[in-house]
């Protein structure tokens, strides 16, 4: 079972970039039957202080992910959660649809026998 945490917006239905993001929701993913739950929102906790940057209170509140799902992401911040192991995608649009994208794209990984 691995963990997902999703950047997104105000409204929950469209992805947010990382740095500026600030709540994830956080689903389960099932490696073998493919399938999706949500677990929790995870709320970043963003107080712009001036010696902080705000992708690394992003990263903190990541930190029991395997991937996180954003619409973009610096590099610096790229950086720094690929050094932590969380595998990063990048999307854009409406949730729904890149939890789609992930499922199928595993599924062909899957399928795939080498």
């Amino acid at each position: 079972m691995k963990k997902i945490g999703v950047a997104v917006k105000e409204n929950g239905k469209h992805l947010e970039h990382f740095g500026i993001c600030e709540y994830f929701i956080v689903y389960k993913y099932d490696e073998n039957s493919h399938n999706i739950e949500y677990e929790n929102i995870l709320f970043s906790s963003k107080d712009h202080r001036p010696e902080g940057e705000e992708w690394e209170k992003s990263a903190d509140t990541i930190k029991g992910c395997d991937i996180v799902i954003c619409e973009k992401i610096g590099l610096v911040a790229r950086a720094e959660v690929e050094r932590m192991g969380i595998k990063i995608i990048e999307s854009e649009g409406l949730v729904e649809n890149a939890l789609d994208n992930f499922i199928n794209r595993e599924i062909k990984k899957s399928s795939i026998k080498l």
